[in-house]
């Protein structure tokens, strides 16, 4: 008989479409990603009310185009952090606040506190769990760590650490109450409620620190980003950082602890692995990075806003609309990565788009690997034998942020 082959047209695809569900995509988001890189790499879903990049090509090319999109926000961004904020601003704005954001966060400025800060606090929380034998991992040791190692480095040092997994927690669920209906309303306006107790709460808790740090500036990097370019006596305001600090709480703090997450899960998923990387400490490295590609944490909360009408393929993208850069669906792009799916510690080593590219580049991608390294390193040197507990399953939640919600472990 004659060979049929099976062709998707554009409706079919627009049909399904419309039956995708933000609690899907929250859920497992992997097949109607890979659905989607096949069939329609720009996508509009209606139930997040707004366009998704799915593959390595797309992301990038929307990423770096600075004529025709600007940078990054969406209407769960504004009503979550405000504006002006670090990823949605452009020009003189953007440049202004990467200029009081980054430098603190460079190598030069945070290596010295490797060894002096990260470690030791990494063996604090280490010490607390060591006579348990057992422990879930998120709540006890990788946020912890993670809120610690970042928020001191920001200034937040007297904010105690479940203040801090709070706060990220509280605006992440903002975030991810992405559902709109078709005119752009929020079907859940309830739902915004934890992210504005938590923004009230930040900015209590940072007036006094900021009038302090305004008054008497000091190596911290909030007082950095307050005084940084600007004339003497003539400080920024708390106003004027408090929507890119949200930016940097709910990104920032997660980060190095979402990055262990998806690398110990990945390497559960391969034993073999996991023991190569407990006996050697070098390996830490190529490890994390396959983690990062393996379940980005920022797997879909990049976006980008068009300036104008713009076609790429099917899609008409038109300003005001939400564009998402689904970097996790990019990281696992066919095209781009060879068995995609599998985490491989020793697959040829290839960029991963976890952080992001071009100028809105995370401007944490040097230091958070570097907690992560030190994190996991302590793990395995204390607990070689660790493993997941069986009796315990391991949710993995969310398409904007991802990452698993416990990871429960034994060892020996």
């Amino acid at each position: 008989g004659a060979m049929t082959t099976k062709h998707t047209t554009a409706g079919d695809t627009q049909e399904w479409l419309a039956t995708v569900t933000v609690e899907q995509l929250e859920n497992d988001p992997y097949p109607i990603f890979e659905r989607l890189r096949r069939e329609a790499p720009v996508a509009w879903i209606p139930a997040a009310h707004a366009w998704v990049a799915s593959t390595w090509e797309a992301c990038r090319t929307i990423a770096d185009d600075a004529t025709n999109f600007r940078g990054g926000t969406s209407p769960m961004h504004e009503r979550v952090l405000g504006t002006d904020h670090i990823l949605g601003a452009e020009g003189e704005t953007h440049q202004d606040l990467r200029a009081a954001v980054d430098p603190p966060l460079k190598p030069r400025a945070f290596r010295p506190l490797l060894e002096e800060q990260v470690r030791p606090t990494v063996r604090r929380y280490l010490e607390a769990i060591r006579g348990q034998g057992k422990a879930e991992l998120m709540a006890d040791y990788f946020e912890p760590i993670s809120v610690r190692c970042v928020g001191d480095v920001i200034g937040l040092t007297d904010v105690d650490s479940d203040t801090l997994r709070r706060w990220f927690h509280a605006l992440a669920r903002g975030i991810a109450n992405t559902a709109m209906d078709a005119e752009g309303r929020f079907t859940n306006p309830g739902g915004f409620a934890p992210a504005d107790e938590a923004g009230a709460e930040i900015r209590e808790v940072l007036e006094p620190l900021v009038a302090k740090l305004s008054a008497e500036p000091d190596g911290s990097a909030l007082s950095h980003y307050l005084h940084h370019g600007r004339p003497h006596g003539d400080p920024r305001t708390l106003e004027q950082l408090l929507p890119s600090l949200k930016v940097i709480i709910l990104g920032g703090l997660q980060e190095p602890g979402h990055q262990c997450a998806a690398t110990f899960l990945g390497l559960t998923t391969r034993p073999e692995q996991l023991k190569r990387v407990t006996e050697d400490a070098t390996l830490l490295p190529r490890a994390l990075t396959e983690g990062l590609r393996w379940m980005s944490p920022v797997f879909s909360a990049s976006s980008r806003l068009p300036l104008r009408e713009i076609t790429m393929g099917e899609a008409t993208m038109r300003p005001g609309q939400t564009v998402w850069l689904s970097y996790g669906s990019a990281n696992r792009d066919e095209a781009v990565f060879d068995r995609p799916d599998v985490f491989d510690l020793d697959r040829a080593t290839h960029p991963h788009l976890a952080f992001g590219t071009g100028r809105h580049l995370c401007s944490g991608s040097a230091y958070a690997p570097q907690v992560a390294r030190i994190a996991l390193e302590e793990l395995f040197t204390a607990f070689p034998s660790i493993r997941l507990d069986p009796a315990h399953e391991v949710p993995v939640w969310g398409w904007l942020f991802r990452g698993p919600q416990r990871l429960d472990v034994l060892w020996d």
